[in-house]
């Protein structure tokens, strides 16, 4: 199904939204739960609403790679909604700079896996309800930076906010919350932190309070905002069904995620990331080991291509920088996840490795 503001016709390119409704919702149902068509009206954009596989009562799923019905049945979402993006485009004369996507718990989820694998095709995302999953987390590799916003309630009943096992044990467990939002920090190479912003308590019987994370100053204006809904359940916020409050638990109401979102992807565009001599004999070929490690961290560098070198420990605090450094000593650091990023040739790579005892 697709949305069109008041007036809308095919003469004037306007931007595109896609929503990814949850696991067993449907397009339709979508519309209400998120109540986003009022943005759109209001801000003169168009919204997508795609459904996927029909078989996770009572409702649909999407193949997000965690094992969910519809990647059993060995649908590839990923092609679908790659292919959806072209027919939308002729059809609607989308302007193919202002593309975003956002998704809900297992819509959620599939966002992600669309910005490890199809970070081309959108000028920003969203995800909300939902994290990485620890597969996932372990094999992304974006080919560009990609501006990207989470919400999540730290009560969440379906979404450990702490990370683990799912309600539903056939699906891969997930990371923390934090983990997945550090994990693009360091991806994006976000060098700035801005204080937490605390939303004002509006709304004080809703139980929940909000905080903003904003991550700054990243390659590719590629932000990353955080929206922390303190006590909040897997519920979208600005937006309470009362049926829904004893199950999914409390919603915030003292921000409105659809606003918050149009205002989040309104101030990014499709960034274009030209690929050079030394990016192409990078990206392929880098390789950084052992990993896990203890003493050492051992980089195949190329000679004669200055590199910059910068470790993030998992809270994205920049703990070790150096230039052109074929090995690392980290036997100072304590054991834990790092990110080490790569800058050469024009290009950040950005991976992650283990350091043990």
């Amino acid at each position: 199904m697709v949305h069109f503001p008041p007036n809308f016709n095919t003469t004037t390119q306007r931007a595109l939204v896609l929503n990814l409704h949850g696991g067993s919702g449907n397009m339709v149902n979508a519309q209400g739960f998120s109540m986003l068509n009022p943005v759109s009206d209001q801000n003169n954009f168009i919204i997508a609403w795609p459904q996927g596989y029909g078989i996770a009562p009572p409702g649909f799923s999407w193949a997000d790679g965690r094992n969910t019905s519809a990647d059993q049945a060995g649908i590839d979402d990923v092609g679908f909604i790659d292919k959806l993006i072209d027919t939308l485009i002729t059809r609607y004369n989308v302007d193919t700079n202002r593309i975003y996507i956002c998704g809900f718990s297992n819509g959620g989820f599939m966002v992600q896996r669309l910005a490890c694998q199809l970070p081309d095709r959108f000028a920003a995302m969203a995800s909300l309800g939902s994290s990485m999953d620890t597969v996932l987390y372990q094999n992304c590799n974006p080919s560009k930076p990609i501006p990207i916003a989470f919400f999540n309630g730290t009560a969440d009943p379906a979404m450990p906010y702490g990370g683990g096992p799912l309600q539903n044990p056939q699906v891969i467990p997930v990371v923390p919350v934090d983990s997945t939002v550090q994990f693009w920090v360091a991806h994006n190479n976000c060098q700035t932190a801005s204080p937490v912003f605390n939303f004002s308590d509006i709304f004080t019987t809703d139980n929940s309070t909000a905080e903003l994370y904003n991550f700054t100053n990243c390659d590719c204006n590629a932000n990353v905002s955080f929206y922390k809904l303190i006590n909040g359940g897997h519920t979208w916020p600005g937006v309470y069904v009362a049926s829904q409050a004893s199950i999914l638990g409390n919603t915030n109401r003292d921000i409105n995620a659809g606003i918050e979102l149009w205002n989040f992807f309104s101030s990014h565009t499709l960034c274009n990331v030209t690929v050079g001599i030394n990016e192409q004999v990078l990206q392929p070929n880098i390789k950084i080991y052992p990993n896990p490690a203890r003493t050492l961290l051992q980089l195949d560098l190329f000679e004669n291509i200055p590199v910059n070198i910068i470790i993030r420990n998992n809270s994205g605090q920049i703990i070790l920088t150096t230039k052109n450094q074929a090995q690392i000593d980290i036997s100072n650091l304590i054991s834990g996840v790092y990110f080490i990023t790569i800058q050469q040739g024009g290009k950040n790579i950005t991976q992650k490795f283990v350091k043990q005892q």
